[in-house]
């Protein structure tokens, strides 16, 4: 028993280090033709030690890395009372920043806090984003204390039309991470369906990130078991995408979904394939290439071609990291600079070409990257990264 725990430990410590940074929320290749896409620079941010009575504010910046207008139908917070959202402004065109300016007022808290703030808009991957601020709030003197807990009010109204299918239905759970209810749904919509090849994607996709908590929460045995789950609802999917793309190769998102359970498998050790998924996502970009240049492939009755810039992007950035994990910096860096000169902002796309321009010797560039990294989001584990590396690169 000992030997297996100490073999499972092992399995997951090798996973853990093969797991890119931010791995739940990095940037997700967005769906072919999916319209609008909200990337947030930083998804959570700690205020630390707030005096009673202050008002601290944080500004998280988001892009619309989508190839649509992105709406914002507006926020949604737990506790109204004691965190105050205001965003602006409410429709992005594709590349535009906008901002999120979140206000806690400690007059209504004290102690530890913990708080959700939901942001609605009509990204159809990622409809509801969720921003989480936390901190700590000293309380008053003792003959000013007033000790009055909030009642937090779960009032989260169904503004959108609630989706009729179990697929839909599914989809709209995962977005918000709540995983058991999205495999129930899914596995209702396999019931329906068996040869619905999107429900299998998304079922291996919900025991992917259930056997990520769980292996963060140090449980070893049970994240491989969920781990396993998903690996072998990708070995039933593959060969459908394949089919699709048989029949049909021109389907952008076929390759796409092929990409990423190749991507997904290699972080099993031993089982290194990204040279496949690296095949597919550049045959995805060649294929953006033919459809943007031939309207008859995106449409028979529009003369109007469809933008891809979202899903570019993400792919660049996808090819950009595989290559950087097979060690061909120069390749990473010609994909990640790709991104770079259309998202500046995006944390991920510049730790990476810091640590490439790093691995090639070039020190000064590598410096410029990971110095933006610490500037655009000082509190994240990115930053952290990215000051020990610089630290290094200084000593060399």
């Amino acid at each position: 028993m000992n030997k297996c725990y100490v073999i499972f430990s092992l399995i997951f410590i090798f996973i853990a280090q093969a797991l890119p940074l931010g791995f739940i929320t990095a940037t997700t290749i967005a769906e072919a033709n999916s319209g609008p896409s909200i990337y947030f620079l930083e998804e959570s941010w700690d205020f630390g030690e707030i005096p009673p009575d202050e008002l601290p504010t944080h500004i998280f910046k988001f892009e619309n890395i989508g190839d649509e207008v992105l709406i914002i139908k507006g926020t949604k917070v737990a506790c109204e009372s004691c965190i105050d959202p205001i965003i602006s402004p409410k429709e992005l065109n594709p590349g535009e920043i906008g901002e999120l300016k979140i206000t806690v007022n400690s007059m209504d808290m004290i102690g530890r806090f913990t708080k959700r703030i939901y942001v609605e808009t009509n990204d159809p991957i990622n409809p509801q984003a969720v921003i989480v601020v936390s901190g700590f709030i000293r309380p008053k003197a003792p003959s000013q204390t007033q000790t009055q807990f909030q009642s937090q009010t779960q009032s989260q109204s169904q503004s959108q039309s609630q989706p009729q299918t179990p697929f839909r239905m599914g989809i709209s759970y995962f977005s918000q991470g709540e995983y058991d209810k999205a495999i129930t749904e899914f596995e209702k919509s396999i019931e329906l369906d068996p040869n619905h090849t999107e429900s299998y994607y998304y079922l291996g996709r919900c025991y992917l990130q259930k056997g990520i908590i769980e292996y963060n929460n140090k449980n070893i045995f049970k994240a491989y078991s969920l781990y396993r789950k998903a690996n072998e609802i990708a070995e039933r999917v593959i060969p459908q995408y394949e089919k699709i793309i048989a029949e049909d190769p021109t389907d952008l998102d076929s390759y796409l979904k092929l990409g990423y359970i190749y991507e997904i498998r290699s972080l099993v050790p031993f089982n290194n394939e990204y040279d496949k998924a690296l095949d597919y996502y550049l045959k995805a970009l060649d294929i953006i290439d033919l459809l943007e240049n031939n309207s008859s492939l995106t449409s028979s009755t529009s003369s109007i071609r469809y933008n891809y810039r979202g899903t570019r992007i993400s792919l660049n950035f996808k090819v950009g990291y595989l290559y950087f994990e097979k060690k061909k910096y120069s390749q990473a860096i010609e994909y990640l600079e790709k991104v770079e000169k259309i998202s500046p902002l995006n944390i991920e796309v510049n730790y990476y070409l810091g640590l490439s321009y790093d691995k090639i010797g070039e020190k000064e560039e590598a410096q410029k990257f990971l110095s933006r990294v610490i500037e655009l989001a000082p509190q994240s584990e990115y930053a952290r990264e990215a000051e020990k590396k610089l630290k290094k690169i200084n000593k060399d």
